[in-house]
């Protein structure tokens, strides 16, 4: 199995403001716009080598968004190349704990519930922290992202990954296809390189480049320094 980035979650206490202010500053390609679903908010940048989802949701406790940055990733979405069944095969005979395969719908033009994807959700890769497979059952977001990320300014270059374990995790990159750059880093197809880094508290991305042709800059940086803290 050989697997790769499809996109990044970027949860922000303020959507509208970090959508607005990261399209702004590096110009980015809008995939899907911002769009208010009431429960929560959802839009995609479409990068030369992946995708940035910006997200808000209500279902947090006060005790947990006490916590948190006004921007923080929460997770990321993979793709295989095997279909989500077969992925679900492989991934429990490499021993790892997935959930069932889980439909993801949305209403259409018609009113119509329709499938757009299916998941599978990894429950013990990195605790608190959401990553998942997904398929997408309709080839319109492909579609467009290919199309668009032809005219994108920027690539994704690397993040650093915080776990308690970084040379377990880094071996579980591995058996999910993932090539490895060096002892504390690997690269999925597209280029996105990961760098392990251990830590006391809880799983988390702490570092986020992006690059054209002209800088490279760390987004959860300037995001911290426009926006601050919570």
């Amino acid at each position: 199995m050989i697997s790769n980035f499809d996109h990044f979650l970027l949860y922000s206490y303020e959507p509208e403001k970090t959508f607005q202010f990261l399209k702004n500053r590096f110009q980015l390609t809008t995939l899907i716009p911002l769009t208010n679903y009431g429960s929560f908010q959802s839009g995609m940048f479409a990068f030369r080598n992946g995708i940035l989802e910006i997200l808000w949701y209500e279902n947090k406790t006060e005790k947990v968004e006490t916590n948190f940055l006004i921007n923080q990733f929460v997770g990321f979405a993979l793709q295989s190349n095997l279909s989500i069944i077969d992925t679900k095969s492989e991934l429990e005979n490499l021993e790892f704990t997935v959930s069932h395969v889980m439909e993801q719908k949305v209403f259409n033009a018609k009113n119509e519930e329709v499938v757009i994807s299916e998941i599978i959700l990894l429950d013990r890769f990195l605790e608190g922290f959401q990553t998942f497979f997904i398929e997408y059952k309709t080839d319109d977001l492909l579609k467009k992202f290919e199309e668009l990320s032809k005219t994108s300014l920027w690539e994704m270059e690397s993040f650093i990954l915080e776990t308690a374990n970084p040379e377990d995790t880094r071996n579980e990159f591995l058996g999910l296809g993932f090539k490895q750059e060096n002892v504390n880093c690997v690269s999925d197809p597209n280029g996105i390189k990961v760098k392990f880094k251990k830590t006391f508290s809880q799983n988390g991305i702490s570092s986020f480049l992006i690059q054209s042709k002209e800088e490279k800059i760390d987004i959860l940086q300037l995001l911290r320094v426009v926006n601050g803290y919570r």
